[in-house]
């Protein structure tokens, strides 16, 4: 006995309901995880230290206050509104009051995304597009004013589309996007994108009216000419709202300041900040390990117009082209993308819905259009659950209080130099200590005001000279140390050990400098000060050998039977066998392997170790254990060459280091190690290839040294 066909269609919409209700509490269950991650940003600690001051003095600073290399100059704090937010969280429920915070927001912003789509006849679409939108922007899931400003594009998205629908009056539009432009322009420098989306609409509604489209999309949303005008109106509005900041025309302006910058000489910033690197090159652009989803994403966008191809919306072309245009230039701006890219994917899909003219036939079919969209969200779903899980399972060990720290919420301990920041402010050390770019917004916001920072994360308050400067003397340079050391009457440095090629050559070049004594060594941060009468009582309380070396012994009863993976011993070693201490790497690398016996990087660290001590047999067995338990380290590879060269097995050295240059052609340690192998039997090949590791990595002293000795 058959149901009635209505009986039929009250089932079909009660599943319909109940599981789109499922889907939304699914969905921001997964978002809530992925948005409650421990807090790992450097520059927050600026922040807050800039909103507690604000709160503290009831003023905006309109000069520099925090460094004292640049005090009094002009500062455009444009985001002075989330550093008072973002404190008053933070002093009312601390670290976690800050995830709360980034909770709320991004729910509202995904909320926004979610009511802005049609979800009648394909809520489950909706749901694969927006968990695609979540794992594309979730690296962008930090406690910064980036947050803030997802939620305004959100929000300005979806009241234009309702005032061109007619779905929302011009007075209630008008109102709500001049109050979201008053407080964006307040907190982050991202709010130029407001205007530009209405500015994107009014160039829609031109090209409606004065150009021959294809099909009927001359005739798609088009507005009337009251609302037109009305448009231009809130456009008006809205650059008006862009004054309203502490800093009026200046503080307006300042977006194309920083373009100016970055056009010119700021491009080296982009050199050496990951977040402003290209997503996408010739390199990666086939490659699926990078960037998978956000390249997904723009293929499914696209591939949303040819559904739609009939009767497109101007509007939401130009703003796909202008945002994926906006996302290729740095990796920063991907998450913006995604948002505008869902967005214009529901538009397309809904109105391909309404026409039923898009769509392939079969996909007018309900029944194979749900079977296709349960398929395609049960592989979807994976991902973000996968991912949330990784993020309620990962924990480190903290091998100070011996106890285990949830990768959810609080502060992660492995990425800010604590101790280091304690002994700072613990004893009496000089005003004037050079920082690294990556320690010094913690530093203002632990230090300040008894210290103020060399360089801190505002590149664009430093600007490209000073920054170009202070690369010229991470690397090392003689020439820019000298300058800085006579023009900032510096007495000490304080760097963060991290291996990035940012400060590595300015760490070597102090290492080396008897005039400069390390007094503070952890698996986080270095401490120098310079040997001068005035260091003198902290020098002979506190001097550091880093030749001898010798690693803290950790508590096995403390620690038991569990694993612990033994990161701050791992890092001290990474450092020291980058500085040339290879000993005292060597012990720290003997820790590393009581505590976790096939950790294929302490092999290797004991395999260099042996190797500068001309030990070849030696190192030949632990190079041989570090690449049993990690075959693709290719560092271990050319290490592995050379040992065999040294034991006068010349035809496997060379068979090892032809199969670098061949597997890894950008690989420059492999063009430097052949050269090592053919230097006394072929001197000008050798010299070639040291050409092509130089140019390759030119701030590797070793390669430029070897082939000054051949010249």
């Amino acid at each position: 006995m058959f149901l009635p066909e209505t009986n039929l269609k009250k089932i079909r919409d009660g599943v319909d309901f109940t599981l789109n209700r499922i889907l939304i509490v699914f969905f921001f269950c997964i978002l809530m995880v992925y948005a409650s991650r421990e807090i790992v940003d450097l520059d927050l600690w600026l922040h807050l230290k800039t909103g507690q001051y604000i709160t503290a003095h009831g003023i905006i600073p309109s000069s520099d206050i925090f460094s004292f290399t640049l005090q009094g100059r002009p500062w455009i704090n444009h985001e002075w509104l989330f550093q008072v937010l973002a404190y008053l969280f933070y002093a009312t429920a601390g670290a976690d009051g800050l995830i709360i915070m980034q909770n709320i927001i991004l729910i509202a912003a995904f909320m926004l995304l979610l009511f802005s789509a049609k979800r009648d006849n394909n809520h489950i679409f909706v749901f694969i597009i927006l968990y695609l939108t979540l794992l594309t922007c979730s690296y962008r899931f930090t406690i910064r004013p980036d947050i803030f400003s997802l939620f305004f594009l959100t929000a300005y998205l979806c009241f234009i589309k309702n005032f061109t629908e007619c779905k929302a009056s011009f007075f209630i539009t008008a109102l709500s996007i001049t109050a979201c432009q008053i407080a964006w322009a307040n907190m982050h420098g991202f709010y130029f994108l407001g205007p530009l989306v209405i500015l994107i609409f009014l160039l829609a509604e031109l090209a409606k009216r004065y150009i021959k489209l294809p099909a009927s999309l001359n005739q798609v949303h088009r507005l009337d000419d009251n609302r037109l005008r009305q448009l231009l109106l809130i456009l008006g509005l809205t650059l008006a709202a862009c004054m309203a900041n502490p800093y009026g025309l200046k503080g307006a302006a300042y977006p194309f300041s920083v373009l100016g910058q970055v056009s010119g000489k700021g491009r080296i910033v982009f050199q050496y900040i990951q977040e402003l690197a290209r997503p996408i090159t010739l390199k990666n652009i086939l490659d699926v390990n990078q960037f998978f989803f956000y390249k997904a994403l723009i293929f499914i966008s696209l591939f949303s117009f040819r559904f739609n191809r009939r009767h497109i919306n101007i509007s939401d072309l130009l703003l796909w082209l202008l945002f994926t245009g906006f996302s290729l230039i740095a990796i920063r701006n991907v998450a913006y993308f995604a948002f505008v890219a869902a967005f214009v994917t529901f538009n397309n899909v809904e109105l391909a819905f309404e026409y039923k003219k898009g769509l392939p036939k079969y996909f007018n079919n309900r029944a194979i259009r749900a079977a296709f969209c349960y398929a395609l969200m049960a592989c979807l779903v994976y991902f973000p659950a996968k991912g949330a899980q990784k993020y309620l399972q990962v924990t480190a060990y903290d091998f100070d209080a011996y106890q285990l720290k949830s990768g959810m919420w609080g502060i992660s301990k492995a990425r800010f130099p604590e101790k280091a920041v304690d002994f700072l402010l613990t004893h009496d050390f000089p005003k004037r200590i050079f920082n690294d770019f990556n320690s010094g917004s913690y530093l203002i916001g632990r230090a300040f005001p008894q210290r103020q920072v060399f360089i801190d994360g505002r590149t664009e308050l430093y600007g490209p000279d000073f920054f170009t400067n202070y690369v010229a003397v991470g690397n090392g340079d003689k020439e820019a140390i000298g300058k800085i050391l006579n023009e900032y009457g510096l007495k000490g440095f304080f760097l963060t050990t991290s291996t990035d090629d940012l400060h590595m050559g300015l760490a070597r070049y102090l290492l080396n400098n008897p005039l400069w004594i390390t007094v503070y060594f952890d698996e986080k941060a270095i401490i120098l000060l310079k040997d001068i009468p005035e260091n003198s009582g902290l020098i002979s309380r506190f001097k550091i050998d880093l030749s001898s070396w010798t690693p803290p012994e950790p508590d096995y009863m403390k620690i038991g039977m569990a694993f612990r993976y033994p990161l701050p011993y791992v890092y001290r070693a990474r450092f020291l066998n980058k500085q040339g201490f290879y000993e005292a790497a060597s012990k720290e690398a003997r820790a590393i392997l009581n505590l976790m016996p096939n950790n294929a990087e302490a092999f290797k660290f004991l395999a260099d170790y042996y190797f500068e001590n001309k030990d070849y047999k030696e190192a030949f067995v632990y190079i041989r254990n570090s690449l049993i338990h990690a075959p693709g380290n290719l560092f271990a590879r050319a290490r592995l060459a050379l040992i065999y060269y040294h034991l006068k097995e010349d035809e496997k050295a060379l068979k090892v280091a032809d199969a670098l240059i061949k597997n890894k052609p950008k690989f420059a340690e492999g063009y430097y190690t052949k050269a090592l192998i053919l230097i006394e039997k072929d001197r000008e090949a050798a010299k070639a290839l040291l050409h092509k590791a130089t140019e390759l990595a030119p701030k590797e002293p070793r390669y430029k040294a070897e082939l000054d000795n051949l010249s």
